[in-house]
């Protein structure tokens, strides 16, 4: 009877072993399955340094992407996602749509008009930034008249595989 508890306790630890193990040796790293989306908006903020103060440079520009199907759609703010690696020349973005800076009003994004935002479809497979990995900037200085935009509700993404739909 003792060497049958003790070896259901030596399963025990040794399952509560590969539990914890198993999943810290998992690679942060993988990518999602192709998906589908639309870049909806675009932005550029000021970069940040270690201190945490903007330095008056602008960062790169970040475009809004809202998946296909998204209940993101009909949202004040119709995107799901944000990122500064898009490929230069993958779309010809009219002037009057790619706006300087952010959204005076709320410090967000510039959305694209309502009938501009199923133009510029994509396929991509993404991988959301831990918070080391994400860009430093700040989009500050807004009039804030309107309710600020939620930066933190949403990810930057790193994409890979990125091709144009027609």
């Amino acid at each position: 009877m003792k060497t049958k508890f003790l070896r259901l306790i030596s399963i025990f630890f040794l399952l509560l072993l590969v539990c914890v193990v198993l999943p810290a040796g998992c690679d942060d790293d993988e990518y999602s399955n192709l998906v589908e989306g639309y870049i909806v908006g675009s932005f550029a903020c000021e970069e940040v340094n270690s201190e945490g103060q903007a330095t008056g440079d602008l960062t790169e520009r970040g475009y809004c992407i809202l998946l296909e199907g998204s209940e993101n759609a009909d949202f004040k703010w119709p995107m799901d996602f944000y990122t500064f690696d898009l490929p230069s020349g993958l779309f010809e973005f009219p002037e009057e749509i790619i706006l300087p800076g952010t959204n005076g009003n709320d410090c967000g994004p510039w959305f694209f008009p309502a009938n501009s935002r199923s133009v510029y479809k994509i396929k991509f497979s993404y991988r959301v930034l831990n918070k080391k990995e994400r860009a430093k900037y700040a989009c500050g200085g807004c009039m804030a008249m309107l309710q600020p935009f939620p930066w933190d509700d949403y990810n930057e993404i790193s994409l890979k595989v990125i091709s144009k739909v027609n």
